[in-house]
């Protein structure tokens, strides 16, 4: 079996929002708040030649204040069909060392999009934009459900 490498798998992917949620919370004057970002990646499901993940990003305010927001996306990334016969994910014993090593390539696209999601929606009605990374955190939880 062919060593599994970030560039067996091709560029494009699919790619959706599952779910957001965005509740404005009171503040008291004064407030000294935390904005912590907390980061979970589900690996949903491992077939042959794809692997699919729920990516999730929860902004946690310490004291509750100003607002709590969570947004989740899907992301499927497929191995190249030319090497469809070589790679079968399924029976490949690294692969969660491998999703470890190479996560933020893997599914960096949802946590652009939940950063830009976040912005957006914090800037609305003048606002200033609470702006998270674009990769995962470095303490976000990788969680194998199947």
């Amino acid at each position: 079996m062919q060593e599994l490498e970030m560039k067996n798998f091709i560029p494009q992917l699919e790619a959706r929002l599952l779910n957001l949620s965005y509740d404005v919370l009171p503040i008291s004057v004064g407030t000294t708040v935390n904005l912590t970002v907390q980061d979970e990646v589900n690996i949903t499901k491992v077939e042959k030649n794809s692997v699919t993940f729920e990516c999730t990003r929860n902004l946690v305010m310490e004291p509750k204040s100003i607002f709590e927001a969570k947004a989740t996306c899907f992301i499927k990334r497929s191995i190249d069909p030319k090497l469809a016969e070589e790679i079968d994910l399924t029976t490949y014993d690294g692969l969660n060392e491998f999703i470890q090593h190479n996560l933020a390539n893997l599914v960096n696209s949802a946590f652009a999009n939940m950063s830009h999601i976040f912005a957006s929606i914090t800037a609305s009605f003048g606002g200033a934009p609470f702006i998270t990374p674009p990769i995962p955190t470095p303490n976000t939880r990788i969680i194998r459900k199947i």
